[in-house]
């Protein structure tokens, strides 16, 4: 029987320090968020004279965990300044006063992922399959770094105005083969139930594969609008994570590609030797399935999102030349070997070869000799072939040569058939390029193609197409634009 689960519960009305008048160096404008375990305020740094975000906890002498508190914070700060990519939120500097600890980094104007969620329909599959791939190269970072995460969660994950994600929260990291806690104490649940892999619901070791499953939940949830693991409580909900699979995609978008319902649910697989190995194998997949163009299938494997789609033309290949050609060479064969079967016979009873064999097309009819004259045998057609006299008839050399024109312009036989020249290829078709702050949903003649940015270019055919960005409750704006083949055209719009 497994050992009962304790859930570590923050208590969000745990007191809060008043907004000071500076912390450190830094000079405090106002707070911009609190949670469950500290505040955020909008700050200030005199010296680089740039804005950032200040992160504080309360410190309290008098807690007997005061230690582990400020000590596991500012561990938090040493992990995330160590974590140096774009989709990760920078550590300028951490430290402590008396009454907190704190720590300062980038300030990143937008919202979390789950208020963005919360505030918006899902994403196209093409958009989602983009932006978490950046996510699951951020915690890939990490796992090189011998890092798990533990608690990717969309409230984790903070979406800049342009939609470019930043992984935060590093404060329950934990160094890959080392885990926490007496192991005669039940294991805590360390992390949010709804996005938690089936080995940390049990309390068992984590890998990396952990985080894997949970960017899988929240790529569910992005593309369907629906949590993939959801109940009324906690037991409920662990339940689901350990025994039950989500519905499948397709019950939700019937639309959506079956590609991306064997990417989601190859992340999610209860097993973690089935699941992809590494985040790095996951955002390949995602980063190819959002590069393509047109349905899977269409275009080549491993193109990355990052590269423009790109229309593939069809130019139809050398086959139906190499067909009609292939059978000239048949039949002329054919009728070799027919021709020089028979030669011999054709000699002994002095008939045409001709006359036996089936004609292509009718002979073409001398024209009447006078009736004293009866008219001569024609030659031989290898007469005809040697161009000279057979048997030492002089005259042969003459009637060979006329029989030879005659059968040369018009003895049935059907001129070599001329290759067929292949179709022209279609228009190239042209660019739309899209700046669009700070972002918006692009509809092309009716068809939702993803959102802007990350998506910042479109092929499209040439010709007149209508164009519409949504932005939330904002007025939507639509235009008509005309593509023209090869060329690009840039459509700018702010919100």
């Amino acid at each position: 029987m497994q050992p009962a689960l304790a859930v570590e519960i923050r208590d969000p009305a745990k007191p809060q320090p008043a907004v000071p008048a500076r912390i450190g160096r830094f000079v405090i404008r106002e707070e911009i968020g609190r949670g469950s375990n500290g505040v955020v305020y909008a700050a200030t740094d005199p010296v680089l004279g740039r804005d950032i975000a200040i992160k504080a906890i309360p410190l309290d002498p008098l807690n007997p965990a005061q230690q582990d508190v400020e000590a596991g914070f500012l561990e938090e700060a040493k992990i995330a300044a160590g974590l140096n990519h774009p989709s990760i939120v920078t550590v300028f500097d951490a430290g402590k006063t008396e009454t907190i600890a704190y720590i300062a980094m980038e300030r990143l104007h937008g919202s979390d992922l789950h208020h963005w969620l919360g505030a918006n329909r899902p994403m196209s599959a093409e958009s989602a399959a983009a932006l978490i791939a950046r996510v699951s190269d951020a915690v890939h970072f990490a796992h090189r770094r011998g890092l798990i995460h533990r608690d990717i969660k969309p409230s984790n994950i903070f979406l800049t105005r342009d939609l470019k994600p930043k992984v935060l929260d590093f404060g329950i990291a934990l160094a890959q083969g080392k885990q926490q806690g007496n192991p005669d104490e039940p294991p805590k649940l360390i992390g949010t139930p709804n996005y938690m892999s089936p080995e940390q619901a049990l309390g068992r070791p984590l890998d990396a594969r952990s985080d894997v499953f949970s960017i899988g939940a929240i790529l569910y949830e992005l593309i369907t609008g629906q949590r993939a693991f959801d109940g009324a409580n906690v037991d409920e909900i662990l339940t689901k994570v350990v025994k039950t699979d989500p519905p499948p995609l397709t019950e939700w978008r019937p639309d959506l590609s079956p590609l991306i319902g064997e990417i989601v649910f190859r992340a999610l697989a209860k097993n973690p030797a089935n699941r992809y190995q590494t985040a790095a194998q996951l955002r390949n997949d995602l980063a190819a399935f959002a590069g393509r163009p047109y349905p899977p299938g269409t275009s080549p494997p491993g193109e990355l999102a990052s590269s423009p789609p790109r229309r593939r033309l069809h130019i139809p290949g050398p086959g139906p030349v190499i067909a009609t050609a292939a059978a000239i060479l048949g039949l002329t064969l054919t009728f070799a070997f027919w021709y020089w079967s028979h030669r011999g016979d054709a000699e002994e009873s002095g008939t045409p070869a001709f006359s036996s064999g089936p004609a292509l097309a009718p002979a073409p009819v001398a024209p009447p000799a006078p009736p004293p004259v009866q008219p001569a045998a024609p030659p031989a057609p290898s007469q005809a072939q040697n161009h000279g006299p057979a048997d030492g008839d002089a005259d042969a050399g003459t009637e060979a040569d006329g029989t030879h024109a005659a059968h040369a312009a018009g003895r049935g036989h059907k001129p070599a058939a001329k290759p067929v020249a292949p179709p022209p290829p279609p228009p190239e078709p042209g660019t739309l390029s899209l700046a669009v702050a700070p972002w918006g949903q692009v509809f092309v003649d009716g068809t939702d193609m993803g959102v802007a940015p990350p998506l910042n270019r479109l092929n499209l055919g040439p010709g007149t197409h209508q164009v519409e960005l949504r932005n939330g409750a904002a007025p939507a704006f639509s235009t008509q634009i005309t593509i023209e083949s090869g060329k690009t055209l840039v459509l700018q719009h702010r919100f």
